[in-house]
């Protein structure tokens, strides 16, 4: 897994709305995956929004939403894109303790091709 796509470590316990760091992620060729593990059974709820934009400053240009997270689990959504930055937004309602949540970026295309090939 590429470092630079963990955008929230999961070192601190989410426990209010978060704006994670744009990263760059077009022009793409493939799908790529944002995965957000949430460890416990929160009390609340989190929306997580994907937000696309073509400049690092950040200005919102189109926008993609995950399902609303009510239970602990590992969720991901894949996504494509012909901007260039990816900014990830966490609303958690009513600034509940989601404990150590994790955020991430995979790409989809792993096995697409054959082994050895």
């Amino acid at each position: 897994m590429d470092t630079n796509l963990v955008l929230r470590s999961g070192l601190t316990h989410l426990t209010g709305d978060e704006t994670l760091t744009a990263v760059e992620v077009g022009p793409m060729v493939h799908p790529l995956v944002l995965h957000v593990q949430v460890p416990v059974a929160p009390s609340g709820s989190l929306d997580v929004e994907l937000e696309f934009g073509d400049a690092a400053s950040f200005t919102e240009i189109d926008n993609a939403n995950f399902k609303q997270i009510t239970v602990a689990g590992h969720y991901s959504m894949p996504f494509f894109t012909w901007h260039k930055y990816l900014q990830v937004k966490l609303n958690n309602s009513g600034s509940v303790d989601f404990d150590h949540v994790k955020v991430w970026i995979d790409n989809a295309h792993r096995y697409d091709t054959p082994y050895n090939a």
